[in-house]
């Protein structure tokens, strides 16, 4: 896959933008690759008052989809931010296509976009709105390829975000995400909320890309069917703890029962925060967002 030179946005806000800076090319990342392990968490510990992620390690190999699996305020949104650099590490580490995410953090947001879960256009805003300013951020924004993703999931162009629904928003954050052809999608709760026909498209998109482009994909839900039909890998979250992190046919391979049927992976997930110890933690996630039961 030939490499790609695309700054971010300069701020938090611009869903499918990697918060970092919009203007010149920053300086090529050496000896990154797109083998191996995209993600990877060593000992990752982030505190809040009432709230821990603990020693988190876990990885996500290139071209893979993994997903973030766990109950609301399981920490699934704090390991996101982590990734983007939105918050500060309390200790462990975190590397990104074999770069150190603190030290690297440019480098490695020219190559990532980014689909937050709570929508943050204005209410005037459309695709045609959203070209503008994304391709004044991206220097290699492929239009084409823009429009060719909003004709595919049915955006249309003019009409503003007050008149869209709920999916069809989610799916022009998408199409904005992929228009610079990221080699890493981050998504949070991209399916919540979404009519059963909305989900599978988006779930689709995923695997196709995953699949075809070799883009790795890290998406965190609480809907288990939708990592059951598109995940490689599954990371299982309680309370700020990893509970499981591997291949989705390693872990239900793990609890399949002899002689029997093996369990789906709701069972498997049931049975894993069950049984897991979710101690002192089991509150809100604090790197979610502050409105909404979720995270």
């Amino acid at each position: 896959m030939p490499e790609k030179r695309i700054p971010g946005s300069g701020t938090k806000l611009y869903v499918g933008v990697s918060p970092g800076g919009c203007g010149k090319r920053g300086a090529d990342a050496e000896g990154v690759g797109l083998m191996g392990e995209a993600i990877a968490f060593s000992g990752v510990c982030r505190n809040f008052r009432g709230f821990s992620l603990r020693d988190v390690t876990l990885s996500v190999e290139a071209g893979s989809i993994m997903g973030l699996l766990g109950p609301n305020g399981a920490g699934k949104t704090t390991i996101i931010k982590l990734i983007l650099n939105l918050l500060h590490l309390h200790g462990g580490s975190i590397s990104v296509f074999g770069l150190d995410s603190r030290a690297h953090e440019m480098e490695i947001k020219k190559r990532l976009g980014y689909v937050a879960e709570k929508n943050w256009l204005p209410p005037h805003a459309s695709a045609g709105w959203l070209e503008e300013l994304l391709s004044a951020c991206y220097p290699t924004w492929d239009s084409n390829l823009y429009r060719g993703y909003l004709d595919r999931l049915e955006v249309p162009w003019g009409k503003p975000a007050r008149a869209l629904s709920k999916g069809t928003v989610v799916k022009l954050a998408l199409a904005g995400a992929l228009a610079h052809r990221p080699d890493l999608l981050v998504l949070d709760e991209p399916t919540s909320g979404l009519d059963p026909l909305v989900r599978y498209e988006v779930v689709d998109l995923l695997r196709e890309l995953a699949r075809s482009d070799g883009v790795t994909v890290l998406f965190s839900t609480h809907i288990v069917s939708d990592l059951e039909s598109a995940a490689d890998a599954v990371t299982v979250l309680s309370g700020g703890r990893v509970l499981a992190s591997e291949s989705k046919e390693r872990l239900l391979g793990r609890y399949g029962r002899d002689g029997g049927e093996r369990p789906g992976l709701e069972e498997v997930f049931r049975r894993l925060v069950r049984g897991g110890d979710a101690g002192p933690n089991a509150g809100q996630d604090p790197g979610a967002p502050s409105t909404g039961p979720r995270e």
